[in-house]
């Protein structure tokens, strides 16, 4: 075979036709485009009259409740009054009178107690005895009490006199204290006498005063302070005045002589 007849039997491979490019103009969606959904409008309705026939529901439950709740809701209850010492004093002694806060301290006479009372009246003088009992109407120097008074609040007049005034009382009642106390008195332990605690007495003077009392006693308190000299009133009334400073002295005389018997 000629050159030429081969070159005429080579097939060459035709030109493929190029596809068009898919312009946005030629594109068809595959379903047909939807309009804009309308908006609907909020329609407005009219305001509806309550009717005045028509009972309040509210109106009704709000009576319901009321008609429920506690009548003692809402209300204040009063405070039980508190009870202090100082309810069981009938009479008491005038310590101090203090015009400008019209407060009287006074010592309770069963218990040896200070309190503090609301003053009725400027004139009363210290040492006084006045009643401090519940009758309020037999009241007639002081009103409400107002609570304990502390000894180291007192002024420096009230503290002196204080000590004075017990011993006026144990004066004022001498028999009692005779007989409760220095004409029976005996020993607390084998150490210690009943008589050592009053201030100033060992156990040299206690010795005393029993060989004196005898088995007859004494009589009066000038009976026994002419044959022991002492002062067995004022001794006395310092026990009670250190009884009164420390709550926590023990044996406490003031708890086993008082109160005074009629």
């Amino acid at each position: 075979m000629s050159g030429f007849n081969r070159d005429r039997n080579i097939k060459v491979p035709k030109k493929t036709e190029k596809k068009p490019a898919i312009t946005p103009s030629n594109y068809l969606p595959s379903r047909p485009a939807e309009g804009r959904i309308a908006v609907p409008k909020k329609v407005t309705q009219p305001a509806k009259t309550r009717s005045n026939n028509k009972p309040n529901s509210r109106r009704g439950s709000n009576q319901r409740s009321d008609k429920s709740r506690n009548p003692n809701q809402g209300r204040r209850q009063q405070r039980p009054k508190r009870t202090t010492p100082l309810d069981d004093e009938v009479w008491a002694r005038v310590i101090e009178n203090d015009p400008k806060s019209s407060v009287i301290v006074a010592l309770g006479e069963s218990k040896m107690m200070l309190g503090r009372y609301s003053s009725k009246s400027a004139d009363t003088t210290v040492g006084e005895r006045i009643y401090v009992g519940v009758d309020s109407t037999k009241r007639t120097a002081v009103g409400d009490i107002l609570g304990m008074a502390k000894l180291d609040r007192l002024s420096n007049s009230a503290s002196s006199d204080l000590p004075l005034i017990i011993q006026m009382f144990i004066e004022e009642n001498q028999s009692h204290f005779i007989k409760s106390f220095f004409n029976i008195a005996g020993p607390l332990s084998l150490k210690q006498h009943a008589f050592e605690l009053l201030p100033g007495i060992g156990k040299k003077k206690a010795l005393q005063i029993v060989e004196s009392r005898g088995s007859n006693g004494f009589s009066s308190l000038n009976q026994l302070d002419e044959a022991c000299s002492i002062d067995s009133a004022e001794l006395l009334a310092k026990r009670f005045v250190a009884e009164i400073q420390d709550r926590n002295l023990q044996p406490r005389l003031s708890e086993l002589l008082l109160p005074v018997s009629s």
